[in-house]
This record gives structure tokens, C-alpha cells and sequence, in this order.
């Protein structure tokens, strides 16, 4: 009877109490009335019944973790790629800057070599200039081809006529033999050059110093003007002159009309079908009766203006005085007879026969410098 009546529960009891109400309340503890609700179901969240809140909560935080590391380690790689990347680029730059450096001597040394050998064998009185435009120069001459090259020498010794300058590029250049102790020359494949004949170094050339020749008005045609002493006297030349190409290998200039030109007194014309002009007020001081004696027949001063009377004039001088012309004008005149001023102005140039390959004249001109020629060339060897 006491049994029955005991607030204790019995072992009966506890095993038929529901599993629901069991997982509700949790499990007793001494310190816990076992009528309460267990403190730790309800730390879980907002629903103590469902027991899921912790677990939630401690998924998401790892989850968030694991992204932030997986973010890192991205971050990192990027980071090391870069630096990487630097590094290689950097590295690359400075080989290909001492390649170049390496390729840029060479050709230094390639241009200063052939400018020497350029000097000795034309005898120059400078030294050429020469500028390799090739790149890589290194590669091309170890493949034995060169693409371009220019040439500039001055002042070339060419016999009666100094060139003032010479300018030539060639392209497509053939080294002949192995490299590097076999080489035998090579061969232009393309060559074109550019000739300057100076006006000052024609007058000086020609000997005709006391004369300065320009461009004429026509195509082609030079102009002479200056002044040239005779019998005593200072007399002015002038002279035109047409420069022509003769064949593809020779150019000549050519006087069409030169005279002699004595200011208020005379003009002369030197060569075929030239001769001695007086102005009017010269041949209208001139004796009629002298001039019938001179001449064996009657002539009016007016025919002495023009017309061959040089030789009368030198055969008597005395015919000169009431003109007041000093007869050593007249003499000096006779000696140039010979058309001697034409002859100064006229010059030809012709290319040596025995020039390598196929090299012709191509165009001429005249400047404002001097007479300029073109040359083109092909399959040129050299050395």
C-alpha cells in the first residue's frame, strides 16, 4: 500500500513515457527537476521543438570559412603568376637588348670595314660614308644575304672631271663563299646611284675658271656668263650650252652659241659661221676713203657692222683709230678665231668599260648644283 502511494516514480513509469516527450524534455539530471524543460533544448533556436538550430548554425559558419580560404589560395596563385610572368618578360627584354646591342656592333663594325675598303680602292681624298639598313644583321649575313645598303663618297677623282659626290644604294646583296673564312665576294643584285657634277668643279675643270656656269631656261641647257681678258681689255663672255645623254653608257655638253661681248664697242662670235660685229657708233666713225683703200672696193661703214671683217681690221689697224679701239683688241680676237671658248665649255664623260655587271646611264639633268646623273646596275659583283 505504501508502494502504491510513493511520488517516486517507478522504473514502469519511465519506460512508458512517450519517445516524442522523451526527446522533448531531454534527459534527467540530478540538479534538474525532471517536470522542467531541459535549458539545453532550448538553445537551439527559434524552434525549440525541432533540436536543428546548432547544427545549422555551425554548417553555414564552416561553409562561409571554406569559401574565404578557397578565395585566399585563388588570390595567391594570381599573385604568383604575375610575378612570374614579370620575371620572364623582364628576362626576355634583357637578352633581346643585348642581341641587339651584339647585332647593332656588328653592323658598326661591317660599315666602318667597308668604308676603309671603299677609301682604297677609289683613292678617295675622304672617307665614305656607308649605312647598313638590315635587321637582324647578324642572321642575314649567316644566311650570306644582305637586303640593304648605302653608299655616299665624296669628292671622286674621275679624270678631267672631279665628281662632288656619289651616292648608291644596293639591294639584295649575295655574300659568294662560306662564312666566315671563305668568303669570296658578293654580288649586287640591284645597285643605283646618283652623280653630282659641281658647276664649281666644271669651270675648274674644264679651264675655264674666269667662267661661271648655271642651269638655262631650257631642258637640259647651262648657261656661261663671266668675264675673259683680251687685248688688254675686259671683255664679257657669254654662252649657252645643252647637256645630252650619248648612248647608255656617256653624256656630253655641247656650246650651241657663244660670244664675246665688248661693252659699246663689239661682239664677236667665235667659231663657224661667226665673226666680228661693231656697234653703230663705232662703224659710223670710221673713214669711207680708208676703208675703199683697205678693202680695194667701196665700202660704207654700215658693212663693217657686221660680216666677216676681222682679218681687215688686222691687216690694217689704222682703220681703227678714229674708233679709238686699241688694235690689240682686235688681235686678241683673232686668236680666237679657233672657237677656244666653246671648246673650255664642252666636256663629255663616258663610264669605264670595264665596269662589273650591267651598269648604264639612265637619266641626266641639270640643278641648280650641277649636272646630275643616274646610274642602275644589276647583278654587280664586288670583291
Amino acid at each position: 500500500m505504501e508502494a502504491m502511494l510513493s511520488n517516486e516514480p517507478s522504473a514502469d513509469s519511465t519506460a512508458r513515457v512517450p519517445a516524442g516527450r522523451a526527446a522533448q524534455y531531454g534527459p534527467a539530471t540530478d540538479n534538474q527537476d525532471p517536470g522542467r524543460p531541459s535549458a539545453q533544448g532550448n538553445n537551439g533556436g527559434a524552434d525549440p521543438g525541432t533540436g536543428t538550430g546548432s547544427a545549422t548554425a555551425t554548417a553555414t559558419d564552416n561553409t562561409i570559412t571554406g569559401d574565404k580560404q578557397e578565395h585566399a589560395r585563388a588570390g595567391r596563385k594570381s599573385r604568383w603568376i604575375v610575378r612570374r610572368t614579370a620575371k620572364v618578360v623582364v628576362a626576355l627584354a634583357v637578352v633581346l637588348a643585348f642581341l641587339a646591342l651584339g647585332d647593332r656592333w656588328a653592323v658598326l663594325y661591317a660599315e666602318n670595314l667597308a668604308a676603309q675598303q671603299v677609301h682604297k680602292a677609289l683613292k678617295l681624298h675622304a672617307e665614305p660614308e656607308v649605312h647598313i639598313d638590315s635587321f637582324p644583321f647578324i642572321g642575314q649575313v649567316l644566311t650570306g644575304n644582305v637586303d640593304h645598303v648605302e653608299v655616299d663618297v665624296p669628292d671622286v677623282d674621275a679624270g678631267p672631271v672631279s665628281v662632288a659626290q656619289v651616292k648608291g644604294t644596293a639591294d639584295d646583296i649575295r655574300i659568294v663563299g662560306s662564312l666566315p673564312s671563305s668568303v669570296k665576294g658578293a654580288v649586287l643584285s640591284r645597285v643605283r646611284g646618283d652623280i653630282l657634277l659641281d658647276f664649281k668643279d666644271l669651270n675648274r675643270e674644264v679651264g675655264a675658271s674666269q667662267v661661271h656656269l648655271m642651269p638655262g631656261p631650257g631642258k637640259n641647257t647651262v648657261l656661261a656668263r663671266g668675264d675673259l681678258p683680251v687685248g688688254g681689255k675686259q671683255a664679257q663672255i657669254r654662252g649657252r650650252a645643252r647637256l645630252q645623254r650619248t648612248g647608255e653608257r656617256s653624256l656630253r655638253m655641247t656650246v650651241q652659241d657663244t660670244r664675246v661681248v665688248v661693252p659699246g664697242l663689239l661682239t664677236y662670235v667665235p667659231g663657224k659661221g661667226g665673226g666680228l660685229q661693231l656697234t653703230a657708233p663705232v662703224a659710223g666713225k670710221m673713214d669711207e676713203g680708208e676703208l675703199q683703200q683697205a678693202t680695194g672696193k667701196h665700202v660704207l661703214p654700215q658693212q663693217m657692222m657686221q660680216g666677216p671683217v676681222l682679218d681687215t681690221l688686222v691687216d690694217h689697224p689704222s682703220l681703227l683709230k678714229p674708233t679709238g679701239i686699241d688694235p690689240s683688241l682686235i688681235q686678241g680676237l683673232q686668236k680666237l678665231r679657233e672657237p677656244k671658248v666653246a671648246q673650255q665649255m664642252e666636256f663629255s664623260a663616258h663610264l669605264p668599260d670595264n665596269l662589273p655587271g650591267d651598269i648604264r646611264l639612265r637619266n641626266i639633268s641639270v640643278t641648280k648644283n650641277g649636272i646630275r646623273a643616274q646610274l642602275t646596275g644589276k647583278d654587280v659583283p664586288v670583291g
